[in-house]
């Protein structure tokens, strides 16, 4: 049975609602329709347990099938429909180093040893699937981060002006600060998750 058959059944047998049952078989085959659909951010947090847990796609099956779509590949434009040009970007297991330039970024079975977030930027993380990630805010930055699963980040460096919140949705997850995060501002909260 294809994965992503597999994963809408396992879905629909958990109670996803009706709305975006209907966006799910909108979508129907088309690639770039499926991928604007897990990366709005009401579907994030569904998407990166279910691939987390066995139930939605595996690392290979995303790598082998969504190429075109991942790592840098493909910016989604206003995916909640929200105007103002918000961009998503989704990272599938990826190793390297990294500057970060979207507004919503999502990592998956991903190992960046230096995200770097450049001043002035208001950005929202989504980190699932055992990544692991070093962040270094330079100068002004509002950072929120949803960690999950046993996900772990690292905040390298912030300088005394960030503001950064994090919310756990799982009592795995790890957060570290490094010897040069100045800032007094950041913010843990554990949340539950809800799908």
């Amino acid at each position: 049975m294809d994965e992503l058959f597999k994963y809408q059944k396992a879905a629909l047998v958990n109670g996803l609602c009706s709305e975006y049952k209907g966006h799910w078989q909108a979508a129907g085959n088309d690639k770039e329709k499926l991928v604007r659909l897990a990366l709005m951010q009401q579907c994030l947090p569904h998407f990166l347990t279910y691939c987390n847990n066995g139930q939605g796609l595996s690392k290979n099956y995303i790598l082998d099938n969504f190429k075109d779509y991942i790592n840098g590949k493909y910016i989604g434009i206003d995916v909640d429909g929200v105007e103002g040009q918000y961009k998503t970007e989704l990272y599938v297991g990826f190793n390297g180093n990294l500057t970060l330039s979207d507004d919503i970024f999502c990592t998956m079975w991903t190992s960046i040893p230096n995200l770097s977030i450049t001043s002035c930027k208001a950005t929202k993380i989504y980190c699932g699937c055992s990544s692991n990630l070093h962040i270094n805010c330079d100068g002004f930055n509002s950072v929120i981060i949803m960690l999950f699963d046993n996900s772990e980040i690292t905040i390298e460096d912030a300088d005394e002006t960030c503001h950064i919140t994090i919310y756990k949705y799982s009592d795995d997850c790890k957060v570290n600060l490094g010897k040069f995060c100045l800032t007094q501002k950041i913010k843990q909260h554990r949340k539950q998750l809800r799908l």
